[in-house]
């Protein structure tokens, strides 16, 4: 609503603060980013406002408007979701940046995501709590009601449903707002990404070469089925027996711990004589560049399918997916295969106009 309201000609020219962001339900950058701006800008949105609202130049639709906008922004509870989400998004904004890469395997994308959960969990404490409500005691509070009470003619009933007259404390409801939504984001983090109750996980895990379970057959076997390799015992045996004696021997080039990438770079040639434990690791470091990849391909739908243009066939939108997906080979139709397709399309759709 602020972003709307902002847009509108007649207050664009008034407002000084950060361009407002709109918000993307679907995303998690988009939430961040929004609720970055408004934080940053919150005193200038909240004098745009109230400057709006006082002024009877502006028209009567837009000063009720602003008004709800404004008396929206003043209550604490805005201010305290605003600071509550925004801190936990910030932990959340390290994974997701690496889950959209494409350079990015799966598994060290899934330790970052427990890091993640890990630090929200350490937050979960009344000190932060505190801390967080902290930031609202400059925020201009809403007049407080009448004291309601139960009606005494009713003293000698008993009443079966409930009494809409609840007396909560403020900060009370604020504490159950900050403890149940770390816990359920926590919750859904870990259901999403939890690595006891996901085959592929487990795979990933086995590829890992710190794991007690690495180079296991039963474990990266899941894997493997997903483009129908062979798993064979022998060939995981030798390479597991190998890759541990030559790492125990020597360290990466780096420095650094050993990991999927570091072991199919230093070892590819001896590895080329065991091809299903070559195509494992292959798997394990493309398994999600492949999930961006095709993510990424969808993303690029909106540029075809628009709002003035909705009458396209599966078919016709199936193919335009699948050339945005093979984007490196459709490059070559401007240069190398520019004539090979013109001959080509000439030779098959006999045209009245040569196309070559």
């Amino acid at each position: 609503m602020l972003y709307k309201f902002c847009r509108k000609p007649t207050v664009a020219i008034l407002y000084k603060g950060e361009t407002l962001k709109r918000l993307l339900d679907q995303r998690w950058t988009g939430h961040f980013a929004t609720v970055s701006v408004i934080l940053k800008s919150f005193d200038d949105l909240s004098t745009l406002l109230r400057e709006i609202t006082c002024n009877r130049a502006f028209g009567v639709d837009l000063r009720i408007e602003a008004t709800g906008l404004l008396q929206s922004m003043s209550e604490p509870s805005f201010k305290f979701i605003a600071e509550m989400v925004h801190k936990i998004l910030a932990y959340l904004d390290p994974p997701n940046k690496m889950l959209q890469s494409e350079d990015m395997d799966l598994l060290t994308g899934l330790q970052l995501v427990c890091s993640a959960c890990t630090c929200l969990e350490n937050i979960r404490t009344e000190t932060e709590f505190q801390a967080i409500l902290a930031h609202c005691d400059s925020v201009t509070k809403r007049p407080s009601k009448r004291k309601r009470s139960q009606n005494t003619a009713f003293a000698d009933y008993v009443v079966e449903d409930i009494s809409t007259h609840v007396d909560t404390n403020e900060e009370t409801e604020l504490r159950r707002i900050f403890y149940s939504c770390i816990d359920s984001v926590c919750g859904e983090m870990k259901d999403r990404f939890g690595k006891n109750n996901c085959q592929l996980m487990e795979a990933l895990k086995a590829l890992d070469p710190v794991q007690g379970t690495f180079l296991d057959v039963s474990k990266v076997k899941p894997l493997l089925d997903l483009t129908k390799t062979p798993a064979l015992d022998s060939e995981f045996e030798v390479a597991c027996n190998f890759l541990r004696a030559q790492m125990e021997e020597s360290s990466p080039p780096d420095g650094e711990k050993w990991t999927m990438k570091q072991i199919l770079k230093q070892f590819h040639r001896p590895l080329e004589a065991m091809p299903t434990v070559l195509t494992a690791f292959k798997h394990g470091l493309t398994f999600g560049a492949s999930t961006a990849s095709c993510e990424n391909s969808f993303s690029t739908l909106k540029n075809v399918f628009t709002e003035h243009r909705q009458s396209m066939l599966h078919q016709r939108k199936a193919n335009l997916i699948h050339l945005a997906f093979e984007k490196d080979l459709t490059r070559k139709f401007r240069d190398e295969w520019k004539d090979m397709v013109l001959r080509r399309f000439h030779t098959i759709h006999r045209r009245r106009l040569p196309l070559y």
